[in-house]
């Protein structure tokens, strides 16, 4: 239907006005009276006026796009709009896409399963809205939807990867109720809440922080040690993000756990550091790089004086 422009009209339709017979009844006079005032109540009020949602050309990425946009800004009202629309014209697709695999797809065939990605993004955006709405039970079951119907879904980050959609679920449903957030999900967003939750003592969260940004960047970070031969210099080094934050993150854990007296654990961190990344540098804000797995002997020397292994 070319040239037709759909819409979404929320709120109350109220009629302008109504036509009084002065011959009417004592009764119905009042009775319309009564109605008259109902309606011009209900104009008066704000939600009464229609909000208009553009729809584009109602493709699955449109959509998701849209939500995405809505839900930067706080409009939780449009993110509702587009990711419902999104989902009711599109789950059934997604279904049988995810139907279709076995494991999830590789990067360059995760395009073709468009309907499975965008559902289950629009399913993840509607929880992160509801959430901050507090309409916690909603946003649970909305990300769980995804863990359980849609767990091969995959989402293209504008920065060049694909992250799944049902671990983005799971680590929210985790988080849930606590003052833990993943941010961006990015290796330099997650080691600098590494950083801050490990000067506060908190074990908990250096764990969440540290094992989540391994668990992204791990093979990332294996492949840029692989193509060292030595430390690259200062105006190259954050080149090699993977690689530093990744060994900077080994090294945040292996601190919490020698701070537990966990001694065997932090010395099994610390040797992953020098044996897997040895070229990794870490940045310190006051201007200079230093060398993650120097560090990492030095504590490795500290666990054999403390505990004697």
């Amino acid at each position: 239907m070319r040239g037709v422009r759909w819409v979404v009209l929320m709120g109350l339709c109220v009629p302008s006005g109504l036509v009084w017979a002065e011959t009417v009844s004592s009764s119905q006079s009042q009775t319309r009276i009564a109605q008259k005032e109902s309606a011009a109540t209900a104009a008066a009020t704000p939600s009464s006026a229609p909000t208009e949602y553009d729809f584009g050309n109602f493709s699955s990425e449109t959509l998701a796009t849209k939500s995405w946009q809505a839900l930067d800004r706080g409009d939780y009202a449009a993110v509702e709009a587009y990711a419902t629309k999104c989902i009711s014209l599109y789950e059934t697709k997604a279904v049988e896409q995810q139907a279709a695999l076995t494991d999830f797809a590789p990067k360059d065939k995760a395009f073709t399963y468009w309907a499975l990605n965008d559902v289950a993004t629009c399913y993840f955006i509607l929880s992160k809205a509801r959430l901050a709405q507090g309409r916690v039970k909603e946003a649970r079951d909305a990300f769980q939807t995804i863990i359980d119907r849609l767990g091969y879904a995959q989402c293209w980050d504008p920065k060049g990867w694909f992250w799944k959609v049902a671990q983005g679920a799971s680590d929210q449903l985790m988080t849930i109720g606590t003052s833990y957030d993943f941010g961006d999900y990015t290796s330099q967003t997650l080691t600098v809440k590494a950083w801050d939750v490990l000067g506060k003592n908190d074990h908990k969260g250096v764990e969440l922080y540290t094992k989540k940004c391994i668990e992204l960047y791990e093979v990332e970070a294996k492949k840029q040690q692989a193509s060292l031969t030595e430390f690259a210099p200062k105006e190259k080094a954050f080149n090699d993000w993977a690689l530093n934050d990744v060994a900077t993150c080994y090294f945040i854990l292996g601190e919490s756990l020698l701070t537990q007296k966990r001694y065997q654990e932090a010395k099994a961190v610390f040797d992953r550091v020098v044996s897997d990344f040895s070229f990794a540098q870490c940045w310190d804000p006051k201007g200079w790089f230093w060398k993650v797995a120097v560090a990492s002997r030095g504590r490795l020397n500290k666990i054999l004086a403390e505990a004697g292994s």
